[in-house]
């Protein structure tokens, strides 16, 4: 990884992170700091930061002998979920009142290109829009710390989502929702934009936990 030092921890955290999402870092798996700073070719410590941010996250978790990707459950996806929500739903209330122009248009475009992709039939660029609209938006709120929880509540719940559950949706009603919650926040709909965008997490939470409930699912359901 032959990158500028600044950009390293970052790099190594999305290295990490799709490793743990695509289950070549299965459930359970042991991360050894040492065993990735080799493989990466970097030193330990961005290996350490990224695994710091990835233990705040929740993607690894410590046992008696080191850390592990943490184990898929129930109550894991649904802590996960109403977490977010619970975030961007204050973000979405602070985007309503102090968003300017330009970050309300970027929500917009972002809802936009989701419904494009969705209706196209392509997963992969609807999750890209899908990533940048919520990233759009928890930019919108103002608040640094807030945004910085959004993205690491959002990096979880993919995470958790993509590597766990094995689940065919129809991304259509997701983009729709998208929309809603674009048109409240430039209607500086506080009320509408916040209960819209909790209620957009929870839908597709329920969605989850109804498929890990099934009798042939692979995950555990703790």
């Amino acid at each position: 990884m032959i990158e500028r030092p600044d950009n390293l921890t970052d790099l190594v955290f999305a290295e990490i992170r799709d490793r743990i999402v695509n289950a070549s870092l299965p459930p359970g798996s042991p991360v050894s700091e040492a065993a990735l700073a080799k493989e990466l070719a970097v030193s330990k410590t961005p290996v350490r930061e990224a695994l710091l941010r990835m233990r705040r996250i929740g993607l690894v978790e410590p046992t008696s002998r080191g850390l592990r990707v943490t184990l898929a459950s129930v109550r894991s996806v649904r802590q996960a979920f109403e977490y977010r929500a619970a975030l961007e739903s204050q973000a979405a209330t602070y985007a309503a009142h102090h968003a300017t122009g330009e970050q309300l248009d970027a929500v917009a475009y972002w809802a936009s290109e989701s419904l494009h992709h969705a209706r196209g039939g392509d997963p992969a660029g609807f999750r890209r829009a899908d990533q940048q609209f919520h990233e759009a938006m928890a930019r919108a709120s103002g608040n640094e710390y807030m945004r910085l929880a959004i993205e690491d509540a959002f990096v979880l719940t993919v995470a958790l989502r993509r590597r766990d559950v094995s689940l065919v949706r129809d991304f259509v009603p997701d983009a729709v929702e998208h929309l809603a919650i674009a048109g409240a926040l430039r209607a500086r709909d506080s009320v509408g934009a916040s209960t819209s965008l909790a209620q957009h997490a929870l839908r597709i939470m329920d969605q989850l936990l109804d498929a890990m409930r099934r009798p042939d699912a692979t995950v555990s359901a703790g």
